[in-house]
């Protein structure tokens, strides 16, 4: 009876790894996919309205099981102006990326410098060119890891080795990636639309704990559009799409905004707004926003709506963002040099 209890331990352990090492091939990902911009395209890095962006996000995944998910994101970018270069800017981020999951720790955690080239075509034509260089590095905690060879034929010892010796518990790689946007914007209706395309880790990096392993990380390939305009005074309605692309993974993103501008008065601007978005096959998503002077901040929670809610409970999890922009008055002469939105 032993036997059958420990076989039975050791396959739902087996499994248990499969999925904790299969769910990590595919990147991280937002709901609130436009409030963290650095991650679907390194060409929207210095594409807002200010001069210094903070940008922070967290998401909690799947409370409800083994293998839940806690991912975490912040970065900063900021615009560079030349009076010398009209209709051009160039503008910087520097971000970190980290997510966990499953009793193991199962991490990656990256950091990355982007770059961005923004030239403007005609007066609410832009086109932008981004790239991205970073490492990363994928961990776990080798501690919590519980094989066969460690069963003394009564219980599982920690004490015994695990003869994994071609196992690293920690892999370091190097990463590239790139992108395009097009923007159009119209000053007169709050009019904004973007659409863009980037390719994540165009180097396929080797991310496999063997010391001999070949697990080469796929490229995403990241597609999306987003548009807000504004219905006479107060009312901004926006929609946005993504699609992304990972080997056999892929996610498909679509949802709607309604925002209510409450005050304004400058210095004194104060927004709320409610959106909705659908993830093809997994979860709807209820969102809200509160936008006061330089902050903005979001909320939304995922309700499975695929198969697996009868493992969440239909609790797919929350997620926060906050985003800070800092601006400096300019003189006219310079805001003309390039003006986005």
């Amino acid at each position: 009876m032993l036997k059958t209890i420990h076989s039975f331990k050791s396959i739902a352990l087996a499994l248990f790894l499969v999925l904790s090492f299969q769910l990590h091939a595919q990147d991280i990902h937002y709901s609130q996919f436009g409030r963290s911009p650095l991650n679907i395209n390194p060409a929207l890095t210095g594409l807002f309205k200010g001069d210094v962006r903070f940008i922070g996000n967290y998401r909690s995944q799947w409370n409800k099981i083994p293998v839940n998910y806690m991912t975490f994101s912040g970065g900063v970018d900021q615009k560079f102006i030349n009076s010398s270069m009209k209709n051009s800017l160039f503008s910087a981020a520097l971000y970190l990326n980290h997510d966990e999951a499953g009793d193991l720790k199962l991490s990656n955690t990256n950091v990355n410098l982007s770059g961005s080239f923004t030239r403007r075509l005609s007066t609410k034509h832009y086109l932008t060119a981004g790239i991205q260089i970073g490492g990363a590095q994928r961990r776990f905690d080798v501690s919590k890891l519980q094989v066969d060879s460690q069963y003394d034929g009564d219980r599982h010892n920690s004490n015994l080795p695990t003869q994994e010796n071609a196992l690293n518990s920690s892999v370091f790689y190097s990463d590239l990636s790139g992108g395009v946007n097009y923007r159009f914007q119209n000053f007169d209706n709050r009019m904004k639309l973007d659409f863009g395309a980037a390719v994540f880790h165009a180097n396929r990096p080797d991310k496999s704990f063997y010391k001999n392993g070949n697990q080469k990380l796929e490229r995403r390939w990241s597609y999306y559009g987003m548009t807000t305009f504004g219905i006479g005074k107060i009312i901004d309605v926006g929609l946005q799409a993504i699609g992304q692309f990972q080997g056999p993974h892929q996610e498909i993103l679509v949802g709607g905004t309604g925002k209510i501008h409450l005050n304004q008065e400058r210095d004194k601007e104060l927004a709320f707004g409610l959106g909705l978005s659908y993830r093809l096959g997994d979860a709807w998503v209820p969102s809200l926003a509160v936008d006061y002077r330089m902050w903005s901040v979001g909320f939304s929670y995922d309700i499975n709506s695929s198969p697996f809610n009868i493992a969440s409970y239909r609790r797919g999890g929350p997620e926060f963002s906050v985003i800070y922009i800092f601006s400096k008055v300019r003189p006219p002469k310079e805001f003309e040099i390039c003006p986005l939105f």
